[in-house]
Order: structure tokens, then sequence, then C-alpha cells
């Protein structure tokens, strides 16, 4: 098993995963935003559920018009708001987010992956049933390994990088869960990590994080790339 696979086992109180199995994850937090955080709302109160099972692992992000609908469910269930990033919040309540299994309902948060988070997307309709049960249903996905090492050259950098790897790869990693790692790790800042971490979304990957050290167990493929070679 590799990082990403040992994690989900643990939270699926199992020995073992390998790609394909089906398993009962319990995330580490929960996270509500965008544009259908009403549509989890909805979907709560229409399968008559009453309350969230674990509210201080639940975090809803603040939204537009529908404000005021978003802050009483919150203030009823015992669910904290935020109103930043949900990185900065980890940071600013000094939450480590290494290896953090992080479910939401927003393609946004699959950013989070480049801060050694393990994001992963799911429904409203299933967002919903976490909040009342705790946990989801998801399917182990084949891992990919991209190690990318030496120097970069001139002006890389993070967006740089994501650039590159989506020219290489373009939707062959559908459905995939993706690690990068490599010694090009020690040239990035943060921002350079939240711009590389934005191939993880646009490239359609299951779930994606940034391991410098590495997948630490078994992938099903492994691709490495010289960042010297990279040209933009």
């Amino acid at each position: 098993m590799n990082i990403f696979e040992k994690r989900l086992a643990e939270l699926a109180n199992l020995p073992s995963v390998i790609p394909g199995d089906q398993i009962q994850v319990t995330p580490d937090f929960l996270f509500v935003s965008g544009q259908n955080s009403l549509n989890v709302i909805k979907a709560f109160n229409r399968q008559g559920y009453k309350n969230a099972k674990n509210p201080a692992k639940i975090l809803f992000s603040l939204g537009g018009a529908e404000n005021e609908a978003i802050r009483k469910f919150c203030i009823g269930k015992g669910i904290r708001l935020i109103d930043c990033d949900l990185s900065q919040y980890y940071r600013s309540e000094n939450i480590p987010m290494n290896g953090m299994v992080i479910a939401g309902i927003d393609e946004d948060i699959k950013g989070l992956g480049g801060r050694g988070a393990i994001p992963i997307v799911i429904s409203p309709d299933s967002m919903a049933a976490c909040l009342a049960a705790g946990s989801f249903s998801m399917f182990i996905p084949e891992t990919t390994y991209i190690e990318i090492n030496g120097a970069l050259t001139g002006e890389g950098n993070g967006k740089w990088l994501c650039t590159h790897l989506l020219d290489i790869f373009e939707d062959s990693l559908i459905g995939n869960a993706v690690i990068i790692g490599g010694t090009v790790f020690e040239q990035l800042n943060d921002e350079d990590l939240k711009d590389l971490s934005s191939f993880f979304q646009l490239s359609g990957t299951a779930a994606g994080m940034c391991s410098p050290v590495g997948p630490l167990g078994q992938v099903e493929s492994v691709i490495k790339i010289k960042a010297e070679t990279i040209r933009i």
C-alpha cells in the first residue's frame, strides 16, 4: 500500500486496501463550500436526517445570498462556519494537514493536495449522508506516482509545472489517484505548491496529493520527469 491507501485503510478500520475495493471511510474533516452548499442542506432535510454525527469535524463556508440559510443550519447542528480559505483556517488553528483526509463537494478542495492533504470530492447527497453518519463510501482508485527531479530552469515555478504536466497527461489520469514527489519540491514555495496542485483538479484525478518523500509504498505506475528538460 502507498501513503494514500494506508491512510484510507486506517480511516476505514481495515488492515489493507487495494485498487477496486469499496470501503466506508470516516474522513478527518468534512468541508461544505461552493454553489452546492444549499443542495447539501436540502438533501439532509429531504432524507430525514436530524443531527450531524461529528459536528466538531465539520466546517461550512459562508456562501453568497444564501448566508442566512447556511448560518441557521449550522447553528442548529452545532457546526462551525468559516469565512476564509480552508488552508488559511488550518494555518490559523495550527492544524497540520499532512495526510489529512478531507471530503468536500467543491472541486476547489483538490488544491489542498499541494499541502499534503488528501482531498476527496463527493456529491451533495453523499455529503448530506456523511454529515449524518460520519462516513461515506468510495472505491480505491489506481495510483500514479509522478516524480520530478532536478533543477528548474529560467522562471520555472508551480504554475509552469502544472502547465507542463497538463500538456503531458491531458485527460489520461481521470479517475486515478495521483501522488507528485521528487527533489523539485526543494525549490517550490507556498504559492508554487498552490499553483502546482491545480493540476489535480484540471486533470480530473479522483484524488491527488504532493508528497516530496514519494509514495511510500506500491503504486500502479511511475513516471519520472527531469525538471531541467521542462520548457513552456
